[in-house]
């Protein structure tokens, strides 16, 4: 079985919260142990007036032991002299000087029955052991309330400060979750659409970052599935014309090599040349397409074009468009050579007469060149012509043309009316 992965805001709050006990427990145990330094070094202060009372005392020129009974502490000169518990308790005299000494059988949370101390006190050139043995039922009722309500207070602050902690942390993280979850959110709710919007403010500069690379990343992605979509289909509509060329000249050469009793080479030349034009036609369609559909591309060569003559040769070619329709043709050029990139100037071309020829169902066509600038003009007079118009070949002929002349720099305008549609374009 799969273990649950475990997230990131339980983790992060296991971890703050371990980190608070552990706080909380370390500190507390400080704070206990130097209550219980505390109450040594009140022990060893007691044990060392003892020893200047000493020394004020008759015992001390008789060099004689004290016993206080009723403090239960001994002050002598000899180690043997010291009641047998604490000779028991400690093995062997202890060495060092003011220094006190504690011997306590009871664990943390338990209370002691007796606890014994040992100090080998110097005072000027005179040196002595002085001992105490605490007893509970010996103890003053009033340390023994003193020391529960300390441990009380201590209990309490303790408890106090996790609590405090774990608020503390669990409001940090539902600052820090809400607008992670908030980025969670957009991201899953992210299409076309709202890519081409501006990004929340999610609170932090960290989060907002992550936002804008998610965005552009995103972006770039749709782009470039953008780019491969009108590259399928500008080629699906491009194609279409060289294809049917090739199709029909070859069904023509089928036919005259059927019925040819002698075989005319001359109308074999002219159907393979056809032919020949299409296929070159459709491998410069490819590249233009390619070219125009990545996001950086170098300059296509350029060389001399006769915009005339590339005019009058694809009105030839497209002239079945024009098969029993009533329409008057009107084409006017003039010869004009300049250098530009041929292939994107004959899709152009290609585009603007094909849409005249195939949306024009009866009326008036005019194409009209003069030097770079070619205006193409046609008027319909049916009356059921206005709904050809939305014919998806029309409309990515026109977006490629756009796109076309937009990237190369060539001057592309349009007007339409009710009856007239006019296209300008100058290279």
């Amino acid at each position: 079985m799969m273990k649950r992965p475990l997230s990131l805001k339980l983790f992060i709050s296991i971890s703050f919260l371990i980190f608070a006990v552990i706080i909380v427990i370390t500190y507390s145990f400080i704070s206990a142990h130097f209550f219980f330094r505390g109450m040594d070094n009140i022990i060893a202060s007691n044990l060392e007036r003892a020893g200047y009372s000493y020394l004020h005392s008759r015992a001390y020129k008789h060099r004689e032991t004290i016993k206080n009974f009723h403090r239960n502490y001994t002050v002598t000169y000899d180690w043997k002299e010291l009641s047998p518990d604490i000779r028991q308790e400690f093995s062997q005299p202890i060495s060092n000087i003011n220094e006190i000494y504690k011997i306590n059988k009871s664990s943390w949370f338990e209370r002691p029955d007796v606890i014994y101390f040992v100090m080998r006190v110097q005072i000027d050139d005179e040196q002595f052991f002085i001992s105490q043995t605490l007893t509970a039922k010996r103890a003053s009722a009033i340390v023994g309330r003193n020391i529960k309500q300390s441990m009380k207070t201590l209990l309490v602050i303790s408890i106090s400060m996790l609590i405090t902690m774990a608020l503390f942390i669990w409001l940090l993280l539902r600052r820090i979750a809400l607008p992670v979850s908030q980025l969670n959110q957009w991201t899953h709710q992210l299409d076309s659409k709202s890519l081409s919007q501006t990004a929340p403010d999610f609170a932090y500069p960290e989060l907002n970052e992550m936002a804008k690379l998610i965005q552009n990343s995103l972006s770039s992605v749709q782009q470039s599935l953008e780019r491969e979509e009108r590259f399928l289909a500008y080629a699906s509509h491009e194609l279409r014309t060289p294809i049917s060329v090739i199709r029909n000249n070859i069904e023509l050469l089928n036919k005259l090599k059927q019925n040819a009793v002698s075989q005319d080479d001359s109308k074999f030349a002219q159907i393979i040349d056809r032919i020949d034009r299409a296929s070159l036609t459709m491998k410069h369609l490819s590249e233009t397409l390619l070219w125009l559909s990545r996001e950086d591309s170098e300059t296509l060569p350029s060389q001399h074009v006769d915009i005339a003559q590339q005019i009058n040769q694809l009105s030839d070619e497209m002239q079945y468009l024009l098969a029993n329709k009533n329409i008057e043709l009107s084409i006017s050029t003039h010869a004009h050579v300049m250098v530009l990139a041929e292939i994107p100037a004959r899709i152009i071309l290609a585009n603007l007469i094909r849409n005249a020829f195939q949306h024009t169902n009866q009326g008036e066509i005019t194409i009209q060149q003069t030097g770079n600038t070619v205006i193409i003009t046609n008027t319909e007079t049916h009356a059921e012509s206005e709904a050809s118009t939305q014919d998806l070949g029309f409309g990515l002929g026109i977006q490629l043309t756009e796109q076309l002349a937009e990237k190369l720099a060539w001057d592309y305008q349009k007007s339409h009316d009710k009856n007239t549609y006019q296209v300008t374009i100058t290279f």
